[in-house]
């Protein structure tokens, strides 16, 4: 094999991992997207639950798209999972400044993770120029032989 194809084979190689690592990243950005709006809903409902006088009538969704009559009548404290299934039972006030600090969390992950899909796109693109570079060098070398494959 010469030396144009070697450098062929592993431009294509490194290619491959990083559209791997692309679409891995873009699945992840996506689903602590989905995260942050479940939080984003869970805060606009706390700050609107707030404002009421503790009573508040509401459809609890049960499943299968079924639903039953629940009545919110303390909202002095809530119950708060810390993970791992476990859940705490913390002020309205602590809850809220918990999932304030995870999205927080939430949105520096997905901009760290944006920053590492620009940097692999970047090298992604860099590599597919090469490549196509290396096929045309590859194709016009095998063109001057005369031969129609590597291998004759």
């Amino acid at each position: 094999m010469s030396s144009l194809e070697e450098r062929f084979g592993r431009a294509l190689g490194e290619l491959q991992v990083l559209e791997r690592f692309i679409s891995e990243l873009q699945t992840r950005i996506s689903t602590l997207r989905a995260f942050t709006a479940e939080y984003d809903s869970a805060i606009n409902f706390i700050e609107e639950l707030k404002k009421t006088d503790g009573k508040m009538r509401l459809l609890v969704p049960i499943g299968a798209g079924n639903y039953v009559h629940a009545d919110i009548t303390d909202v002095t404290r809530m119950e708060v999972s810390i993970g791992a299934g476990v859940v705490m039972t913390k002020s309205v006030e602590e809850s809220l400044e918990l999932m304030k600090k995870r999205k927080e969390n939430l949105l520096k992950a997905i901009e760290e993770n944006e920053s590492q899909l620009v940097q692999y796109a970047q090298r992604a693109s860099e590599l597919r120029r090469l490549v196509e570079a290396l096929a045309a060098k590859i194709k016009e070398k095998m063109a001057e032989s005369g031969s129609e494959s590597p291998g004759t």
